[in-house]
């Protein structure tokens, strides 16, 4: 963790660049946060000179760590700890990871071939007990208590749960129930560690063994907040909420509603933690930990008078298809209710190949599957190109305003 600085005076800006850079702490970019900015540094200290003088308002944020070998402190504290035990060698420092985050407690280490999990690295630890060596690596890091891997999900399964978390160092879970990843109790919440990050002010926690953390979405609740004014005072509905990656940034936009739907009890629970941890009013948070096929229902017995549903949210990886039909239920609904032509606006991610982007073909057969709805009009607002998933591959969100087709 670092910190970052939340600037009102953008007179401030330049001088406060020059000195981070003037000492090497300036991380890029400098964004935008409704009227003001902040800048990102590499601080780790709150009594820093610097942050005393421009950190009134400052705040905790993940700093992703890939230095080079001679600025990065995993690489220092390694060499050294090989050279105290008389085991310095070239092999296993070709083999120290370069990438990291911290996600207080947790430091976690990207999957690559430089891993401490190779075979290189595991003969070592058969000869030398790895707690003292991650013990040391801990102690080099303020906050950190735990040590991982962060390996790739099961992409088949539905709950996206990281099966492959690969812990190296502390204890991440204590005793728990019989049924604990279905049905877990409150104690088998409290016996697990949590981890906690700040990103656009929004704060989010989550269960690293139990649940996956996807920090790439970043930029997506980042336009959330600062893209869709009309999402103040009305509802919102998020067919796929996970932890709350893009629940939380609707309701700091000011949704009235948000209608949660999450397969994953560890999930909700997350979500339930985000949601207290920032304040907002719990009232409007509707979470379900059940499949999205009984959304309609649920919206429908809420009692929610005046029901004003104004985004759809439907963030599911590789595809959100199977999540389309149960929206378009949701939208009839809302008609049926009124006979004013509300406008709600879809988000779609898919995970698409850049040849469909490029020759439009995922657009336009994203409308014609829609538009075999007959009592709609549906038109692309926007497209947006998150991050690349794979090889040529993108995961996008398409905004797609639904109009009640007229009866002329």
């Amino acid at each position: 963790m670092a910190w970052e600085i939340v600037i009102t005076d953008s007179k401030l800006i330049k001088a406060i660049k020059s000195e981070l850079e003037l000492k090497s702490l300036f991380v890029k970019p400098i964004y935008r946060e409704g009227a003001n900015s902040v800048i990102r540094t590499s601080i780790s200290n709150a009594d820093d000179e610097l942050l005393r003088r421009y950190g009134s308002c400052k705040r905790w944020y993940e700093l992703d760590h890939s230095d080079d070998d001679d600025g990065n402190q995993i690489v220092s504290y390694t060499r050294q700890y090989l050279i105290d035990h008389n085991c310095l060698s070239q092999e296993l420092m070709d083999s120290v990871p370069l990438r990291y985050t911290i996600y207080a407690p947790l430091l976690l280490f990207n999957n690559s071939h430089r891993s401490f999990n190779n075979d290189r690295w595991n003969q070592f630890f058969a000869l030398h007990d790895p707690n003292d060596f991650f013990a040391g690596l801990a102690q080099r890091f303020p906050q950190v208590t735990h040590i991982a891997i962060n390996m790739p999900i099961v992409e088949s399964d539905t709950m996206r749960r990281p099966f492959h978390l690969y812990p190296l160092y502390g204890e991440f879970y204590g005793r728990l129930s019989e049924n604990y990843w279905l049905q877990p109790t409150q104690e088998d919440f409290e016996n697990t560690l949590w981890c906690h990050t700040v990103q656009n002010g929004i704060h989010q926690y989550w269960a690293p063994m139990f649940t996956m953390f996807s920090r790439g979405n970043i930029k997506e609740k980042k336009r959330i907040l600062d893209t869709f004014e009309e999402i103040e005072g009305n509802d919102v509905v998020d067919l796929y909420a996970g932890i709350g990656y893009f629940t939380l940034s609707y309701l700091k936009r000011g949704a009235r509603n948000c209608f949660c739907f999450e397969l994953n009890p560890w999930s909700t629970e997350a979500l339930g933690r985000g949601v207290t941890a920032n304040g907002f009013n719990s009232q409007g948070v509707h979470i379900y930990t059940e499949n999205n096929i009984n959304a309609l229902e649920r919206i429908r017995n809420s009692e929610i008078k005046d029901l004003r549903i104004r985004h759809i949210n439907l963030g599911l990886l590789p595809s959100s298809k199977d999540g389309w039909p149960i929206a378009q239920s949701i939208i009839h609904y809302q008609d049926s209710l009124s006979k004013e032509n509300h406008k709600v606006t879809l988000h779609i991610h898919e995970n698409v190949h850049i040849s469909q982007l490029q020759d439009g073909t995922f657009i336009q057969s994203t409308i014609d599957q829609l538009s075999t709805d007959r009592y709609h009009n549906y038109s692309v607002i926007h497209l947006e190109k998150i991050k690349t998933f794979a090889p040529d591959v993108w995961h996008v969100c398409l905004d797609v305003d639904v109009h009640k087709r007229s009866k002329n």
